[in-house]
């Protein structure tokens, strides 16, 4: 054996107890594994989408690993829809060069393409008269409930038993009579008093079917500060007093400039990713693989998706 052949089966001896060869020989094992088991790369081209049976069991499999449960067919639909939107997004984005000297995933490309389009659609400020009209056309949203101010007498249940019917029934003929509200009644952690509040408000404290009596009562109506009742509740029988109503009434653009701005301004970034994922979509010859049992599903998304804005990424 010549010294040069020595030399060489020594290295290689050398080599093969470094760890680093070692971690190299691995990825190289893992990637011809990966080859053989998914086959090439196969790297988005053209202008054709087809969603394999594959792909949307891959959808399937990964909602029932976050939900529990499958999905029904409505929220499959809206699943694969969303990953249409992604990969017209990923293409558009990789078209624009968008991917470039960029190791983020496909999620992130379309995340990049979808705020080039909100920002541009959200650069212009809105005008008073902008506002006024979108106030005009979403009155509930800028709509203020009924909110009443009242008094409130408890007979408790756990301390009165099967008396706090006829106790209440004659709290209520004292108070009637111009008592003082204050000599009846059980001691609670529940205010005597409530200033003007909304039906939710009060069911919070006193639970719903109170809060549903007391703001179906016809209050000052009956008189100044008329006493009624009894209202149940899960702590007893109530006399309630009705003080003031405030009616429910819409308000004012200047009471809600801000949220009626930033309203406007989510709008327009809204529609403008819609339009345009519904203008990208025409550019592609798109077909759906439904896999069992949803082939009967339609082979085509929606033309005119309502696509949601997507987290950033890691959130």
């Amino acid at each position: 054996m010549t010294d040069k052949s020595a030399g060489a089966i020594a290295f290689v001896k050398r080599a093969v107890r470094e760890p680093l060869v070692h971690f190299l020989a691995i990825g190289l094992a893992l990637f011809v594994i990966n080859g053989l088991v998914h086959g090439p790369d196969q790297r988005p081209a053209g202008d054709t989408i087809v969603i394999s049976k594959g792909r949307v069991n891959q959808i399937v499999q990964s909602y029932v690993l976050l939900s529990g449960h499958l999905p029904t067919t409505a929220e499959l639909q809206t699943l694969v829809d969303d990953f249409v939107s992604e990969e017209v997004g990923y293409r558009e984005a990789v078209a624009m060069g968008l991917d470039a000297d960029d190791t983020i995933v496909r999620r992130r490309m379309r995340q990049k393409l979808e705020f080039l389009i909100e920002d541009g659609a959200a650069s212009t400020d809105p005008t008073e008269a902008d506002l006024q009209a979108w106030m005009k056309a979403h009155p509930e949203k800028y709509r203020l409930p009924e909110r009443r101010a009242l008094r409130q007498v408890l007979l408790s249940t756990d301390k009165r038993g099967g008396r706090t019917l006829a106790d209440a029934a004659a709290t209520l003929t004292s108070l009637a009579r111009g008592a003082d509200p204050a000599k009846f009644g059980d001691p609670s952690m529940l205010p005597a008093a409530l200033p003007p509040t909304t039906q939710e408000g009060i069911a919070g404290l006193f639970g719903a079917e109170f809060a549903a009596k007391v703001f179906a009562h016809a209050g000052q109506a009956q008189g100044a500060n008329a006493w009624f009742g009894p209202v149940a509740s899960p702590f007893g029988q109530h006399i309630v007093s009705v003080i003031t109503i405030e009616p429910a009434r819409t308000v004012a653009l200047s009471e809600a400039i801000d949220d009626v701005r930033a309203d406007w301004v989510e709008a327009r970034r809204n529609d403008a990713r819609d339009d345009f994922h519904a203008r990208l979509r025409k550019r592609y010859s798109i077909r759906i693989e439904w896999p069992e049992p949803w082939t009967n599903l339609p082979e085509t998304p929606n033309p005119t998706p309502k696509t949601k804005p997507i987290p950033e990424v890691g959130e």
